[in-house]
């Protein structure tokens, strides 16, 4: 695991390094004018002269041997060993030779645990499959899910009474069937009311006749016609006589 993090940690500081060297390559009309190290470009100078003793690229020390040459010997010295501090503090602890530190192993470690379906923890932690069984559900939960289910036929008919219950309402039907089949037989032979019972009912008065009295075949068609049967009411005949009478007064 130390050897992959000291891979990642160069390609880091390589990348570091390029950016530096594109800098001096922007700035590169401003080094060939000056005779000093600019302000602007001093920690890319010194980064560069520090990386080309710890990484194995021909073309740094190349570049360092140019800057030895433009800006000193002594000052690409320093710059190597930092003495002066202007070595970038990130690219200084990429490229340092110091083992990398406890949690950085075991994340990386468990980086790779995880990539490769293994069920490695680092010490206190635990791992997802214990975390799971310990949040599992509960007593009553299993209880719960270890109980078996109700059957089919039981839960339709727990009583077992569904076939009599079944067949008394299949009685039912064929009884109020038959009931209904009877009144509408025997409907049809009710004994209708006669013509008596319906004249004795109490209907309106008749209307007062005309004064001329009317002939006799005439009063007599219609005493036969309108002649109660059973009630108690005066005749044509007495109401005419009754207004014959009024007429008089």
């Amino acid at each position: 695991v130390e050897n992959i993090i000291r891979e990642d940690f160069n390609v880091e500081a390589l990348e570091i390094v390029e950016l530096y060297c594109e800098l001096l390559n922007a700035r590169l009309g401003l080094i060939e004018q000056s005779r000093t190290v600019d302000p602007g470009i001093e920690d890319a100078v010194a980064s560069i002269a520090y990386a080309s003793s710890r990484v194995d690229i021909k073309e740094l020390v190349m570049i360092r041997e140019l800057l030895a040459a433009k800006y000193g010997a002594e000052y690409i010295k320093n710059a190597m060993d930092n003495v002066d501090g202007t070595v970038s503090p990130k690219l200084v602890h990429k490229l340092s030779v110091k083992a990398p530190a406890r949690f950085l192993v075991e994340m990386y470690l468990k980086e790779i645990s995880n990539a490769y379906n293994v069920g490695w923890r680092p010490e206190g932690e635990e791992s997802e499959d214990e975390a799971g069984d310990e949040g599992g559900p509960s007593g009553g939960e299993k209880e719960k899910m270890l109980e078996p289910p109700i059957p089919a036929d039981d839960a339709v008919n727990p009583t077992g009474s569904t076939g009599d219950s079944d067949g008394a309402a299949a009685a039912n039907e064929s009884g109020d069937s038959g009931q209904k089949g009877t009144a509408t037989a025997t409907a049809p032979n009710l004994p209708k009311e006669s013509t008596a019972s319906t004249a004795s009912k109490p209907s309106a008065l008749p209307s007062v006749p005309s004064a001329k009295p009317a002939s006799k075949a005439a009063a007599g068609s219609s005493k036969a016609a309108t002649a109660p049967a059973n009630d108690g009411l005066p005749s044509i005949d007495e109401l005419q006589k009754r207004f014959e009478a009024l007429k008089r007064l």
